[in-house]
């Protein structure tokens, strides 16, 4: 089975989850643009370099 399970890269895998927990909340707390914003930044920022280099430079914007 596990033969069977196409393998997602570390990039992909992560700019997955990534997104998944912005549009939530976005969904959730509804917050402004430039709130929105902060947040991402501040969310990177605090991740591994590794992880940072990982995520698509339109997140990271």
């Amino acid at each position: 089975m596990v033969d069977e399970l196409a393998d997602i890269p570390f990039n992909h895998s992560l700019q997955i989850l990534v997104e998944a927990m912005f549009e939530s909340v976005k969904e959730i707390f509804q917050p402004t643009e430039e709130q929105m914003e902060r947040f991402i930044n501040a969310f990177i920022s605090r991740l591994p370099k590794y992880m940072q280099e990982a995520i698509s430079p339109s997140l990271a914007a």
